[in-house]
Order: C-alpha cells, then sequence, then structure tokens
C-alpha cells in the first residue's frame, strides 16, 4: 500500500505519503517542493501496520488532504533544478527508476549490475542499499541550482555616482513657525547629541533660514531625555536665545567658527555636537571652497564626542551636500580635497572628512595609495572607522583588490549589508570570510545580527560554501542549523568537503569527515566515491578508509534472518513511543555485535527506550546490548547522541540524550566527562552498569 496526499490552502503547501512493507510502514511528510521528514514504524505484525496505516491515512483525508493515488516512485517532490538529472544518477537514483518494473525484473537487473561493481563502488553501494535499507532512497535528492541566493537586483554592481539633484528655489521662510517647530526636538541615540530627523532642513534655502539654521545646529545644549522638564527648559532656552537674534543671513564666517568651537574638557561643553545637517546651511552661507575646507580642517576636541549616531556626524556631511552639487561644483570638491588626502590609517580622533569624501566622489585613483598604505591587522569587528575603511575599499569594486585589501587590514563584517556588498563583488570566491565574519558577530556580547548574517550565508546553494560553513558548524549552538545545509545540498556538500579531509587545519579536516560519514550514512556513498576520483591519490585513501570502507559504516545490518533471537525478542518488549524528530538513527555511529550492526528501525527502538526509562529503570534491550555489544561502539553511540544534543540546545526535555550516557557508556565515557564535571558545584550523578 502506497499513498501520497497533497494539501493547499492559502500560504500552506504540504505533502504527505505513506507506504507499508511487511509489519512496517514510512511517513514522508513536509512542504511540498523539499524532501521532507521521514518516520518509520514497526508493528508486531503485518495486520496491525495495515490497520494503524489505514487509520492514518483516513484521518489525513478528513483533514482536507487530497489523494493523488498510488505513487510509482518513491521519492518525495523534487527541488527545482538545472543540472542534468543523469549527472545525479546514484544506486538509489537508479532503483528510483527501477520501482514501476515487476519485481522479478528488479532482480534480475539488481543481481547482473552487482556483479560490475568494482570493491569500492561495492562498500558504497551497499551501504546505501542495505543499512539505510528503502527509507534512504527517499532522501536522496538531485543537485540543485547554484546560486547565491539574491534577487537579480543585488547582483548587479551598483554605481557609486550620486544623481544630481536639481536645482530648486528656496521655499519662503517663516522664522516665527521655524523656531516654535523646535519644541519637538528630543535627545539623540548618543547623550551629546539632539534628533533633528524630525525637522525637514531642506536641501535648498534661502540665506536668512541657512542663518537660522546654522545658529539652531551649534548653540543647541544637550537634552536630558529622562526629566521631561528640563528638556522642555533647554529648547525654550534656545528658542528665546533666536528670538533674541538678529537673523537676516548676515552671518559672518569668523562669527561661525566661533560658534563651531568646542571645549575639550567633557562635562564643560554643554553645547551638542554639530550634527552632519550643519553642511547645509555653512554651504548656503558661505561657499563650496569654504565648506570643504571646513570640512578638511575641523574636528571636535573630545574624540569621544565627534560621533553622532542619530543624525550622522560632522565628518559625514559631505553626503548630503553632494546631490545637490551639480557637475562643475563636483569636479572643483575633487581638486579642493585632492591636498588633503594623505597616506594615514584613519585611527581614532583623525580627521578623516577628506577620505569620506573623495569616497562619496568615486576618487579611486587617489584613494587606492592610501589603502595600500594601511598595515596588516589581525581579523575582528572591533576596529576603530571600520565602516568607513571597508567602504572605501568596496568602491574599487575589483574582486582581487577588494579582497586583497579586506584580509590585510582584518576587517570582518557585521552587518548583512556588508555581506551583500561582499558577495556581490567577489561572487563565490572568498566565503570563507564570510562565514569568518558571521562567527566574530556571534561570539560578541550583542550578537542579535548574526542570525540575519547566518540566514543570508545559508541562503547560498554553491559547493562553495561547504568549508567555510564547518567554521560555523563547529559552534555548538549554531551546529544544528548549519548541518541542515549539509543535509539540504548533498552534492554541494560533498563536492566542497572532499578536498577539506587533508585541510591545514586539523579540525577542519576532521568536520569535513564527519559530515562527509553523515552524508554516506543517508546514502550517498556513490557521489562521494566519484567526487574522490578527481583529487590526490592522498585525499582518495583518506575518503577510502575513514568513509568509503570504514568498517563501522561499511557493516552489514541484520535483518529478519540474522537478528539475533535475544535482539528480537528484547525490542518486543519496547513500547511503541513517538518518533524523535531531532536525532536521525542512521546518523549515529553503529551499535555493533558481532561485526554486524543494528538496522535504522532497530536503533530506534534503542533510542525510545533509552528515552522512555530513567537512570533507575531496568530495561531488557538495553541490559542486553551491554551484554553482547562492542563496548567501544556503545561508547561511541550515546557520546555521539550526547554532543547533538548539546548542539541543539540541550534541552530539558531531551535530558534523557544526558542520562543515556550512564545506561550504554562504559569507562571511556566517564573519563570524558570528568573533567566537566570539577568546573560545576553540584555535579549530575551518572552510574555505569
Amino acid at each position: 500500500m502506497k499513498h501520497y496526499l497533497t494539501f493547499s490552502e492559502g500560504t500552506s503547501n504540504k505533502f504527505w505519503q505513506i507506504e507499508t512493507e511487511g509489519n512496517s510502514f514510512t511517513v514522508t511528510y513536509g512542504k511540498i517542493g523539499t524532501s521532507g521528514q521521514i518516520q518509520t514504524k514497526t508493528f508486531d505484525s503485518e495486520e496491525k501496520c495495515l490497520k494503524e496505516a489505514q487509520k492514518l491515512l483516513s484521518e489525513k483525508l478528513k483533514k482536507g488532504y487530497q489523494n493523488s493515488g498510488e505513487e510509482t516512485t518513491t521519492t518525495s517532490p523534487k527541488p527545482t533544478q538545472t543540472q542534468s538529472v543523469s549527472k545525479a544518477k546514484t544506486p538509489s537514483t537508479n532503483e528510483n527508476e527501477a520501482a514501476s518494473k515487476t519485481s522479478s525484473e528488479n532482480e534480475t537487473t539488481a543481481q547482473s549490475s552487482s556483479k560490475t561493481i568494482q570493491s569500492e563502488n561495492h562498500a558504497a553501494t551497499t551501504h546505501s542499499k542495505n543499512s539505510i535499507n528503502k527509507i534512504e532512497t527517499k532522501k536522496l535528492k538531485e543537485p540543485v541550482q547554484k546560486t547565491l541566493g539574491f534577487p537579480n537586483e543585488y547582483l548587479k554592481i551598483l554605481s557609486n555616482v550620486v544623481p544630481v539633484h536639481p536645482k530648486e528655489e528656496p521655499k519662503p521662510f517663516d522664522l516665527k513657525n521655524r523656531i516654535e517647530q523646535l519644541s519637538s526636538l528630543k535627545k539623540g541615540s548618543n547623550w551629546w547629541t539632539v534628533d533633528w530627523t524630525n525637522q525637514n532642513i531642506p536641501l535648498f534655502m534661502s540665506k536668512p533660514e541657512a542663518h537660522f539654521w546654522f545658529l539652531a545646529l551649534t548653540c543647541m545644549e544637550v537634552i536630558d531625555g529622562y526629566e521631561e522638564k528640563k528638556t522642555k527648559q533647554t529648547i525654550q532656552k534656545l528658542q528665546n536665545f533666536l528670538n533674541s537674534q538678529t537673523i537676516d543671513g548676515n552671518l559672518t564666517l569668523e562669527k561661525a567658527i566661533n560658534l563651531l568651537e568646542r571645549q575639550e574638557d567633557t562635562w564643560e561643553e554643554k553645547r551638542i555636537t554639530p550634527p552632519s545637517y550643519i553642511v547645509l546651511p555653512f554651504y548656503h552661507l558661505f561657499g563650496l571652497e569654504k565648506v570643504i575646507h571646513f570640512l578638511a580642517t575641523y574636528n571636535h576636541p573630545q574624540a569621544m564626542k565627534q560621533q553622532d549616531s542619530t543624525n550622522g556626524s560632522y565628518y559625514e556631511g559631505f553626503a548630503r551636500l553632494l546631490p545637490i552639487l551639480d557637475e562643475s561644483e563636483r569636479k572643483l570638491c575633487k581638486e579642493l580635497i585632492k591636498p588633503h588626502l594623505k597616506q594615514k590609517e584613519l585611527e581614532y580622533q583623525d580627521i578623516i572628512s577628506p577620505f569620506l569624501i573623495a569616497l562619496d566622489l568615486g576618487m579611486k585613483e587617489e584613494l587606492l595609495p592610501i589603502v595600500e598604505s594601511w598595515k596588516s591587522r589581525e581579523s575582528s569587528i572591533r576596529y576603530s572607522y571600520s565602516e568607513y575603511r571597508k567602504n572605501i575599499i568596496f568602491l574599487f569594486q575589483d574582486p582581487e583588490i577588494v579582497k586583497r585589501q579586506m584580509r590585510k587590514i582584518g576587517h570582518l563584517f557585521n552587518s548583512v549589508e556588508e555581506l551583500k556588498c561582499w558577495i556581490t563583488i567577489t561572487q563565490y570566491s572568498d566565503l570563507e570570510w564570510v562565514a569568518l565574519s558571521v562567527k566574530a558577530v556571534f561570539n560578541d556580547y550583542n550578537n542579535e545580527k548574526h542570525k540575519e548574517m547566518l540566514k543570508l550565508f545559508l541562503g547560498i546553494k554553491a559547493p562553495e560554501v561547504a568549508r567555510p560553513l564547518l567554521y560555523l558548524y563547529a559552534l555548538p549552538k549554531l551546529a544544528a542549523e548549519t548541518k541542515n545545509w549539509f543535509i539540504e545540498c548533498p552534492y554541494f556538500a560533498i563536492e566542497g568537503l572532499v578536498p577539506a579531509v587533508l585541510d591545514e587545519d586539523k579540525k577542519i579536516s576532521e568536520l569535513a569527515i564527519e559530515i562527509l560519514q553523515s552524508l554516506f550514512a543517508r546514502g550517498y556513498g556513490e557521489i562521494i566515491l566519484q567526487e574522490k576520483a578527481k583529487y590526490s591519490a592522498e585525499i582518495q585513501e583518506k575518503i577510502k578508509n575513514e568513509i568509503l570502507e570504514n568498517s563501522t559504516f561499511t557493516a552489514e545490518p541484520f535483518d529478519d534472518s540474522t537478528t539475533p533471537t535475544w535482539l528480537s525478542d528484547a525490542i518486543k518488549t519496547v513500547s511503541k513511543g513517538k518518533a524523535i524528530s531531532w536525532v536521525v538513527p542512521e546518523e549515529l555511529p553503529p551499535i555493533l555485535i558481532q561485526k554486524k550492526k543494528l538496522s535504522p528501525s532497530q536503533v530506534a527502538a534503542v533510542l525510545t527506550e533509552l528515552k522512555e526509562k530513567g537512570l533507575e529503570e531496568s530495561s531488557i534491550l538495553l541490559k542486553s546490548l551491554k551484554e553482547h555489544s562492542e563496548t567501544t561502539s556503545l561508547d561511541n553511540f550515546v557520546w555521539k547522541l550526547f554532543e547533538l544534543w548539546i548542539s541543539l540546545g540541550a534541552s530539558s526535555k531531551d535530558k534523557w540524550a544526558f542520562t543515556a550516557l550512564g545506561k550504554l557508556g562504559g569507562d571511556r565515557i566517564a573519563l570524558k566527562l570528568t573533567p566537566p564535571m570539577f568546573l560545576v558545584s553540584s555535579p549530575p550523578v551518572i552510574f555505569f552498569t
């Protein structure tokens, strides 16, 4: 019996498939277009199995699922593909194509093909067919489209040229109304700044209005954002001052510079730091040459107060002015700023406006020697002015220059926007820097940004992702999320990880082997076999020994005819529990008994028993396994289960994965646990039987 159902309602598009075989059935379910999740359940008899399957089918139909009838293929819906299907052929997919033939034809085909398979091919296909049985056939995927995961518009390197805003006549200026509107001022994100973003400061203004804004922006004092009364008093003080002034546009440059001066003592100076908006009235009052000179030479004496996170800092002001400058004015700006472009590091407290102006004007030739003079640094997300250095490097847009200079100065990325710029320019050529950036942000105290960054990274489907992703897979709290990429993109994972088994970084090699072993256990042995042929003899030998001919993975699983009586009887004592969603039996190290291993359904029974029986409860199955199984294989099994639980956040409802160490583990497990136990005041007690 086999049925394939679909359900579509609103944005929900799901499938559900059930297939019975003997006294067990397999359910595959998930979103249409994905491989879905798989659960298998075994019963005492075929009659009970069929009855339960019919019951589940009936329940799904009542919920609105539509029956698509008997299926002739055992695979779930396939993702969009662009590569040739024939290239993705594996022993398992060949089995899929033959599923519609008669059983006698299948047997004939299997017998003839097995005679031609060589030793390594035999190891790969034996595991796919025997260890995973027919469950794994359904998990096999075909190659998906290689993509950066961006919409097409992101893949175009955007021009750095800011379009010229058409000249406009200034709007009528109502001084009284403008002064009254200042009542809505509020504290900025820095305590020494005020939020001007809701004041609608215009790009084009008359000299009287420019005079007004210059006085307001330079004479405003710091607001106490916690006491409304004091805030109103501070704003009223500014309004009274402005009402007392003759504001006619005849502000002298000397007086303007005096208004911009600030005391070095942080607490003595009550006035706010001039925001980026100051450039607009300065330009309309004194002209382009004076404003460029001001930007190139002015610096707040107190380094801490130079930054304005709300409005943009004064040294970023040219970006506000640039849109209203025509081509001739922009050309003049380049000439005026060139003398100020000297080789320097852009360190904290430095005057950096000239470099930002050159950046806004796209002065690549002038900036390249400066960038090349920057010193090499260790990789970090915590350098001062790092955002500006990164933007200057992005300006060049040449992949090799961008990669070389960014890696030299060690500036990792700490936002999705920066990742997009990097990937748009460098494409697939240096995704390691992306992974290292996500890792650095994740390890930072304020790490919320890593979520969107990781989401962007995992959206890339390409073999170039595989090795860099191991840096994140090594982090326990990211292991589950990153592991899913390898499972969803097995062909890209294999292509990217096979050469990494002999990586210079030993940890990377170990993780690459671990993932390849997992994919081998899921039925991709033939693909690994094909991929390793592209590489050196050393890599081929490593793949052969660690994966393809690793006795722990290629051991024959028990079937109905080979399962020991004691094991069959013990499994019958296990209650039929709910499937455990967070662990896949095939991925755990095998439990070995006389050079054979437990089948997936038998492992599922072991997991159920570990979950249902506490440390002190007796279990016929677990006790029998301790007596008959290879001790090392049991240790490896429960330790991997424990590591998976830890990597998924160590949920208290699944703490049975921890107590499993005591149920099946031996002395090796006790020794492994001993060091960390010294770190806690009241360590949990584990009994080893």
